[in-house]
């Protein structure tokens, strides 16, 4: 399957224990397709043409009076801060058990 852009990050931010939490620029259909928690294989293409594999499931973000914002939580121990602006893309496929362990 072909790669398809998810969106561009406006930001991310840790969670502790949890991961880094990549919010989208422009919340867009292309994350309504997944059921919540789906974990994804991703490629992260940042601004400076620099690219990082990552796993991330996908989870949605409530506040009272807004819409709800769907986003993806990088979960790899080694996770490192993604820049305002980075490419995220699926690799068209979820990640296996293997692969989350």
């Amino acid at each position: 399957m072909e790669e398809k852009l998810l969106f561009r990050v406006s930001k991310s931010f840790f969670l502790p224990g949890l991961g880094l939490l990549l919010l989208p620029e422009n919340p867009g259909p292309e994350l309504q397709s997944f059921a919540l928690h789906t974990t994804l294989r991703l490629t992260l293409l940042q601004p400076d043409g620099e690219r990082h594999t990552a796993t991330a499931s996908l989870e949605e973000l409530t506040r009272p009076g807004e819409p709800a914002i769907r986003a993806l939580l990088l979960t790899q121990e080694d996770a490192e801060p993604v820049s305002p602006g980075t490419e995220v893309w699926w690799t068209g496929r979820e990640a296996t058990w293997e692969e989350l362990i």
